[in-house]
């Protein structure tokens, strides 16, 4: 359904407007030139009539263009999305599900770096084209009760918006936030992160719900999910992270999501949630306290390294659609 309507907006913008701005041109020339008074402006009465005639041609083909391609994109999403449901059912599968996921992430994320390398290169020599990555928060619950609500989670997504908007020319595309109202098992309202909580992600409970509440709450984006390429990032908010002095966690290669306590969604560290996507990106820690990737809370001014800016921008989360 995204890809529909991208392709959508390319058509006007990069078709309708701009035909339409050229018949406001052709409009203006002809009102502005002389009139033929011998002919009672004959000279005009045929630009006009021109010009409305390309004006309904326009109208007519793209209205139908339009229409036609999104009746058939939105058909073949439907499809692919429902293929890629049953698929992330197989994925949400405790231990199998979870190796099959990680292998699939792993495979996925080196075939897109290997395409996105003419893009790594660029970035590197300081050329950067406006690329987009797309978020959606996840709120959990304790006991059926969710654990917070949107309005906390939207700073944080203000910030990542700007930092990697700033550092890296990629635009966060916030999509929304999910309270899924399947009952939240034990094993994943805490998190660790550590290796236990690897192996609980990739084999155990808590990896087979956060797998199935990614197929509940973005559906639309199931088959992306599945294939690597503009996959979302889910910001599951949980109750807790371990040890008690990490307050997100991200598992890459197992996951397309990082988890943040909700208690410091309101407390001094807005940017963990930027911190734990340029993870879920691939990013490793930094001994720069300047730096975003800085494991401690402490980071200052969330700046990002040329090599940093360009593998972020090759991960298979960020692309140009």
């Amino acid at each position: 359904m995204r890809v529909c309507r991208e392709i959508s907006r390319w058509v006007t913008e990069n078709v309708q407007r701009p035909l339409e701005e050229w018949i406001e041109r052709t409009e203006r020339r002809c009102r502005e030139q002389p009139c033929n008074w011998w002919c009672l402006c004959c000279n005009k009465w045929f630009c006009f009539l021109v010009t409305f005639f390309v004006r309904v041609v326009v109208w007519v083909t793209v209205t139908v263009t339009k229409l036609v391609t999104e009746i058939v994109c939105t058909i073949i999403s439907i499809v692919l999305d429902v293929v890629a449901a049953i698929v992330n059912l197989i994925l949400s599968i405790p231990v199998i599900g979870g190796i099959i996921r990680a292998i699939l992430n792993w495979i996925t994320d080196i075939v897109l770096r290997i395409i996105s390398i003419p893009d790594l290169l660029l970035s590197l020599a300081g050329v950067m084209i406006p690329k987009k990555i797309y978020v959606k928060g996840v709120i959990l619950n304790a006991n059926g009760v969710p654990l917070t609500n949107e309005a906390a989670i939207m700073p944080s997504i203000t910030l990542a918006s700007q930092i990697f908007l700033r550092e890296c020319n990629v635009r966060l595309i916030y999509t929304g936030t999910c309270t899924p109202q399947l009952s939240t098992p034990t094993e994943a309202q805490t998190i660790d992160c550590g290796s236990s909580g690897f192996f609980a992600d990739l084999l155990g409970v808590q990896g087979a719900h956060f797998e199935f509440v990614s197929a509940d709450c973005g559906f639309e984006n199931g088959f992306n999910r599945v294939v690597g390429y503009a996959s979302e990032i889910m910001v599951f908010v949980v109750r807790d992270v371990q040890p008690p002095t990490t307050v997100g966690c991200s598992f890459s290669s197992t996951h397309n999501y990082v988890t943040i306590e909700a208690a410091n969604l309101t407390s001094a560290t807005p940017d963990t949630v930027a911190h734990e996507i340029g993870h879920a990106c691939a990013l490793t820690h930094s001994d720069n306290i300047q730096n975003l990737m800085f494991p401690n809370n402490a980071r200052a001014n969330n700046t990002m390294s040329a090599f940093q800016r360009a593998w972020f921008r090759s991960s298979k989360h960020c692309v140009f659609v």
